[in-house]
């Protein structure tokens, strides 16, 4: 939490009228994260909207060095995109010896799942992992332990956000639903879902997944 700024409200209900009395040249905002409603809105207001969605852990650079050419800053945003497209490169260049198939969980009552068409499956791509869920026509599919298990994944992946999935609530109900011969890994949801800076944290943690699917 950053202390002493203001607060103008969360990513699906924003105080546009806070927002506007702030005066900002420019928002940035996320397609999936924010309403379309409240970045037109904004539009119409005349303060400028950035809007991204990255789906590929390769689209980030570009979109950081874009940030940095509307922040006037492209000499930080450069070095911070070249990092990520280093790092993201590298793992691309070394395919990981083993794969595995993993669910990666978002939700629960009801279950729900990611499909590959998401940043959270490229990420996991990288470590090895096939998603059993990766070819649905929706992005979060909504499913079923049951129907999960059907499909055989060899890992069920539980992060702390956007549910919070943490081990010491939810490892004996995981265990009640998947059985304990399946493997299942409780992580830092922030490093699997948040793009830019965060990227390059979401990279470490892949190459840690390589390590924990390979063992």
């Amino acid at each position: 939490m950053l202390w002493g700024l203001p607060r103008v409200g969360g990513t699906k209900s924003p105080d546009i009228a806070r927002i506007l009395a702030l005066k900002p040249d420019l928002v940035f905002a996320n397609a999936e994260e924010n309403r379309l409603e409240d970045v037109e809105a904004l539009r119409e207001s005349g303060i400028e909207v950035d809007v991204t969605l990255p789906k590929k852990v390769g689209e980030v650079p570009d979109a950081v060095r874009q940030w940095g050419r509307r922040l006037e800053s492209t000499d930080q945003a450069e070095v911070l995109a070249s990092r990520i497209e280093m790092a993201w490169k590298s793992l691309e260049a070394d395919p990981p010896a083993s794969r595995f198939r993993y669910a990666y969980w978002i939700w629960k009552d009801p279950w729900m799942t990611v499909s590959d068409d998401t940043y959270v499956a490229d990420l996991i791509r990288l470590a090895g992992g096939d998603n059993i869920y990766g070819g649905e026509a929706v992005r979060y599919p909504t499913t079923r332990p049951a129907e999960a298990l059907a499909r055989a994944p060899d890992v069920h992946i539980l992060p702390s956000e956007p549910y919070p999935f943490a081990e010491e609530k939810h490892g004996a109900l995981v265990d009640q639903l998947f059985g304990q011969e399946t493997r299942r890994l409780f992580v830092n949801g922030d490093d699997y879902c948040w793009h830019g800076a965060r990227t390059l944290e979401g990279l470490d943690a892949t190459r840690i997944l390589r390590g924990l699917a390979a063992s």
